[in-house]
């Protein structure tokens, strides 16, 4: 179970919106000048994102919880989203070279980026497609571990 640190937003009947911050992998390693994935980190900077979750835990706004998904359902769904389209598209792309090749001698090129391209069009529907059927799984949706307690420190005490 991936796990990750959240705050309620909102309430919505049965559900919450918890809001969860991007936080970068980066900043204790060696390499901290030379990384890619930090100088990109910077660039889009560390931004929220909001999630439905079912509230059975009686949550209501501004409590601090842990929110979870499970990795195969998280694997599968990446697999689906960003290497069905490029499996499609580099399939595809060959399949009118090869054609070009056969027929159209001079017209390699034009024909392997319009594969290309036909390839990944037909990936992305595709995956659209089966995701959509998914969306609604309880299998691919963040569930509310736990209500973390209101730390110490935060409590205000009124005389």
């Amino acid at each position: 179970m991936l796990e990750d640190q959240s705050t309620v937003v909102g309430c919505e009947g049965e559900y919450v919106w918890v809001q969860t911050q991007r936080k970068s992998s980066c900043g204790n390693c060696s390499v901290k000048g030379g990384c890619g994935t930090q100088l990109l980190s910077k660039v889009m900077g560390n931004k929220v994102s909001q999630v439905k979750c079912l509230n059975d835990k009686q949550l209501k706004t501004g409590d601090q919880v842990i929110i979870g998904i499970d990795e195969n359902a998280l694997l599968s769904g990446s697999f689906i989203v960003y290497f069905l389209p490029l499996l499609l598209m580099l399939v595809f792309g060959g399949l009118a070279l090869g054609l070009a090749q056969l027929f159209f001698t001079d017209l390699n090129d034009l024909f392997a980026v319009a594969g290309s391209a036909a390839g990944l069009i037909i990936g992305l529907r595709y995956a659209d497609k089966i995701t959509s059927n998914k969306k609604n799984s309880s299998q691919y949706q963040p569930v509310v571990l736990k209500k973390l307690s209101v730390p110490s420190h935060s409590i205000h005490l009124r005389l």
